[in-house]
This record gives C-alpha cells, structure tokens and sequence, in this order.
C-alpha cells in the first residue's frame, strides 16, 4: 500500500461546521486588508468557488463539500481577501456568474464510496492493548486502523483577468472554455483512525461496550459512519496540500505579473492609498482607465475614477520609476460593517488587472 501524505483523523464538532457552510453559502469573505492568522500573506483576490458536482452528489452534500472549501481559502489561515461559493456546476456558468471577481477555482471531488479494508499498525496495536489490559478507555483514543484512499480532490484555477478568459465572455456563441491557468490535484494517501473516531453517531455506545471484552482494533464500526469520516479527514488533507501548494503558485505569479497593486496592510479610509508597481521596473504600456469600486449591503455603489493630470503623472512615473502611489484626496467612504473595495486597471494595451480587499468599519 502506498503510504503517502498519513493524517491523523480529528474530529470535528457539527456545529461549526455548520455555522461555516451558512456563513459561506451567503458568500465567505475574509477581514480588512488583514493579515492571515499565521505568518502567510493573504492575497488581495475575491474568488469564486465553484464545484464540479457529479449526478450521484445529494446537493446537500455538495453545499457542505463547497462550504468548507470557500472557509479554507477565506477564513483561518487565510489564502485570499474574499471566498464566494458559487452556485455553478460547470466552467462555462462559472465564468458566467463570476464574471466580476479576479479569480476562479473549480473544484471536482472524489469521495470514498465503499469503506476501504484497513490495514493495522504492529506498533499502534500493542500500544492499544497495553492500554486496555491496564486502562481500557485510553485505548479508545490509539489510531490502530489505516485505511488507504483513492479518492482525491483537483483545483482548476482561472484568472479573470487574462485576455483569452475577458474576449470569451464577450462571445454571444458557446465555445470551447478558456484553458485554466494550472490545476492542481491531491489524491491517494491513507488516514489513520482510533475506536472514538470509528464511532460516530448512534453506534458509538454499541462500540465502546464491546471495547469491554475485547481491544477497540477488533472492532469495526459501522461502515457508512467510517466512511463519512474518512471523507471528512481525506477532504481536510486534500485541502491543506492543495492550498499550499495554491499559495506557492499565486505568489510566484504575482511576481511576475507586469503590473502588481499593493495594499497598505492598515488602510485608513479616511486616508486611503495604494501603489502600482510594475515587475519590470517599468511600465510598457499606458494605463487607460484605473478605478475603484466600494460595495457594501444596504447602500449605493460607490466608484472613483483617476483621470486627468493625475492619470498623466501615474502613467509618467510607471515609465520611469515602474512605481506610482495613489491617494483619494477626500478618503474612502465606508460605511458601517464590511466594505468590499475592488481596484481595477486596464492598459492601453487590453490588459487587465483586478485586485480586492475587505474593509471592515466602526
């Protein structure tokens, strides 16, 4: 059996979970041009999240699946601004309904549908029945059984802003979609579960009253209940390999874009500013328009536009310097709450580059 990428089951509460996929089905959004709980940069992109849903997927399945996807990139540890679930099942009504966000992540997902035969670890099984010849509970809690997976998760990821992907959605026709910027994929592994963790639910008491005569390895479960575990602890890992490795992609290619739009990590809003900074040191082509949009529930749509001598001096100090800072000279109106602030720049040369922040106020 291939032994790669072994995760510890642990157990998660049903509530959070739950609270999450709400929070996330009226559209996940991380905090203020903020940092990440770690020491990760949080990207400032509003993505949207779409999953990939095979006939056989119950729709409330598939919610739940796409719920913890969307708080994965936008909550603890955060890889980017803004997460929103999309209700699209396909790349070409994703495209569609995302059209206004800076990215896009497909997500397909494969889940263990017939519970794998474990196979149980030398070392863990005379730990456990160390454990309960001479304390039978601590027992319960030694991850003996190891159950290989082969299912797995891929991430298909597509900027918004890249000049095939914007002349597509211009098309009134149906055709072939734009190709991803890269995918990405997880799959495989094993996950290592104890007795606690093969007993959710009802037969958990039926579980641990057998653990009485005889060691928790010897006691299986019940088949669907391990299963729904082992999809749960195989999602988590999947995740986790996936956004590392996103975060790797996503920074490499924010260096090397020719143009980059910097957030100060404490915005005032009274005194909001941000920088263009060309990878190049300089800036080939002109900019044509540079605007920024705030949106925020309950209120009007707020848009500013830089033109005029003020357009003129950025463009001159791109060509010279390949950095320009901006400021809005009456401040950024925000209003109480969350405040969706999205930047966007368009060159004379039809690129496009779209960048956005959350910024939370009093």
């Amino acid at each position: 059996m291939n032994r790669i990428r072994r995760f510890h089951y642990r157990s998660r509460k049903t509530a959070p979970l739950f609270i999450i996929a709400l929070l996330v089905l009226t559209g996940c959004s991380g905090g203020a041009v903020r940092n990440s709980s770690g020491s990760s940069e949080v990207f400032p992109y509003s993505v949207g999240v779409f999953l990939k849903v095979s006939a056989a997927r119950e729709p409330a399945d598939a919610e739940l699946a796409l719920g913890r996807i969307c708080a994965a990139l936008a909550s603890d540890d955060a890889l980017v601004s803004r997460a929103l679930a999309l209700s699209s099942t396909t790349t070409s009504s994703a495209l569609r309904e995302g059209r206004n966000l800076d990215f896009l992540v497909g997500v397909s997902l494969e889940t263990e549908e017939v519970l794998p035969e474990p196979q149980v670890s030398s070392g863990d099984a005379a730990l456990e029945v160390a454990t309960w010849l001479f304390g039978g509970l601590p027992s319960w809690f030694v991850a003996t059984h190891e159950y290989p997976l082969a299912g797995g998760m891929e991430f298909e990821v597509i900027d918004l802003n890249d000049q095939k992907v914007r002349a597509w959605l211009k098309l009134s026709v149906e055709s072939p979609v734009p190709t991803p910027a890269y995918k990405l994929r997880s799959s495989g592994g094993s996950r290592f579960l104890s007795l606690v963790d093969r007993s959710p639910g009802d037969g958990a008491m039926n579980n641990y009253l057998q653990s009485i005569v005889m060691p928790p390895m010897y006691i299986p479960g019940e088949s669907a209940a391990v299963i729904n575990v082992l999809n749960e602890a195989a999602t988590a890992g999947f995740l986790e390999e996936l956004k590392g490795e996103l975060r790797g992609h996503l920074a490499q290619d924010e260096e090397e874009r020719p143009l980059r739009i910097i957030f100060s990590d404490r915005s005032d809003p009274s005194a909001f500013a941000f920088e263009l900074l060309s990878a190049a040191g300089r800036l080939d082509h002109s900019l044509r328009v540079l605007d920024l949009h705030r949106l925020a529930e309950g209120v009007e749509r707020y848009r500013w536009v830089l033109k005029g001598d003020e357009l003129v001096r950025v463009n001159q100090e791109l060509e010279v310097k390949g950095r320009a800072r901006i400021e809005l000279a009456d401040g950024l109106p925000v209003v109480p709450g969350r405040n969706l602030v999205k930047i966007r720049a368009l060159g004379t040369d039809g690129a496009r580059i779209s960048r956005t922040v959350v910024i939370f106020a009093d």
